[in-house]
């Protein structure tokens, strides 16, 4: 599979050709796409479920029966907060679930098919967006061992399931999403003109409300859904709260700009069952920063574990799930931004490493001549001609200074495009193509 080279206007004004693994300026012999109007507005985990092994702690399970029994509604004070107590849904596995939506967490307790004398897997922990984002990874952790270890006797975190999120603007499917969409889900189904966005069913591959919603693969595995995140967040009336995501954590690198309002917010989510992951620890997942290895017999047992491999197993899914540009030889080159640039830290999701940059400009002629030269190079290496190498100039993100460049040496739109073409023939038949 190929991929795009990658530049910046920094990095082709330094005159020595090489790449900018941060640079939004992708080129390859099929053209040339700046994506500097792409915007990272969020990227971070989304929910954790955490399962924990165990023996029920008998006079808390009998306190909270009882409880259950005073019908709907039934409270109790556990963990310094206030619960509902209610029934485990039927697929759950669970007997019972303790919620509290103003904190933003769910437990479950009490698995129906493991006898409540015997060790089996009695408690998962769901963490929802909002709980997530206003602690560290280790707070939340912390705050589920202390809820297993007070409802289970011989407690032990068994595995998680993470979902990630990458949030955007200036990015939408495109209209022929589903021919160059590749994964190896063979069932594609279509569902058309619904208005309420469900994804706890177990479809392969779903299309909803007309393109706003794409989901591939099952709960049960690695799932892929892209959605109009505007539109789902307006319809759970959750618009408010990430907003203020979207708003606070816009401008860090590499987001490019601020959260426009009158956009739509497109995400691309993935959720790692922890079946998956424990594939993947299986497999000893690199850290793509730090190129730490997982101790196998670490595994990623609590979400913690997780942590430092997440930008990994990010890049991992997104060539499991990709879409291409020429179907399995290139890959789209916002797919391969999608894949390359999003990261997730241990301290906290939103949290990116800031780097000044410094844009030629008027006086700075010299840089203006070292990007053109630069491109023209590699311009004749992919095989544009004049017309794709003008076009490409035009919108590589320093036009305007190349336009006063060249205008100021008294050079038309005309003069410049022959000496573009001569450029380009002079590098194809001397070898100088970079």
């Amino acid at each position: 599979m190929d991929r795009w080279e990658r530049y910046s206007v920094e990095s082709l004004a330094q005159g020595n050709g090489e790449q900018d693994d941060k640079g939004r300026l992708f080129l390859s012999p099929q053209g040339q796409r700046q994506l500097g109007g792409v915007r990272f507005l969020h990227t971070g985990v989304d929910t954790v479920r955490q399962l924990y092994s165990g023996q029920p702690h008998m006079s808390h399970l009998n306190d909270l029966m009882t409880r259950y029994e005073e019908g709907r509604g039934a409270t109790v004070r556990l963990f310094g907060h206030t619960w509902v107590i209610g029934a485990g849904a039927s697929g759950s596995g669970f007997r019972y679930r303790l919620q509290n939506n103003d904190l933003g967490v769910i437990v479950f307790f009490y698995a129906r098919h493991v006898k409540v004398e015997s060790i089996g897997t009695h408690v998962k922990v769901e963490l929802s967006p909002h709980f997530i984002h206003e602690r560290t990874p280790d707070d939340c952790q912390a705050f589920m061992d202390t809820i297993a270890t007070h409802l289970l006797e011989h407690v032990e975190p068994i595995g998680c399931a993470v979902h990630l999120a990458l949030d955007v603007q200036g990015w939408e499917p495109p209209s022929d999403f589903m021919d160059r969409f590749v994964t190896r889900s063979k069932k594609v189904m279509r569902i058309d003109g619904i208005d309420e966005l469900a994804f706890q069913h177990g479809s392969i591959a779903t299309t909803y409300g007309h393109g706003e919603t794409y989901m591939f693969g099952t709960a049960g595995a690695l799932q892929c859904c892209i959605y109009n995140k505007t539109k789902q967040a307006h319809a759970t009336d959750k618009l408010h709260f990430w907003e203020s995501i979207w708003t606070t954590t816009g401008g860090d690198e590499p987001f490019t700009s601020a959260y426009d309002p009158e956009a739509p917010v497109w995400r691309i989510e993935f959720r790692f069952h922890q079946s998956v992951l424990r594939e993947y620890a299986q497999g000893t997942p690199v850290n793509v920063d730090t190129g730490e290895c997982l101790d196998m017999d670490h595994g990623f047992k609590r979400f913690t574990d997780t942590v430092p491999h997440l930008s990994g197993i990010w890049r991992t899914a997104l060539q499991s799930y990709r879409l291409d540009l020429t179907r399995g030889k290139l890959i789209d080159a916002t797919w391969q931004l999608f894949q390359e640039d999003a990261r997730f830290y241990a301290h906290t999701p939103d949290f990116f490493y800031k780097r000044a940059r410094k844009t030629p400009g008027l006086g700075n002629e010299k840089n203006v001549a070292l990007v053109v030269g630069n491109l023209i190079s590699i311009y004749a290496r992919q095989g544009f001609t004049a017309a794709q190498a003008m076009r490409g100039l035009h919108f590589c993100g320093a036009w305007e200074d190349i336009a006063n460049y060249y205008r100021r040496r008294g050079l038309d739109r005309a003069q410049l495009h022959e000496l573009i073409s001569q450029r380009l023939v002079e590098r194809r038949l001397l070898g100088k193509a970079a």
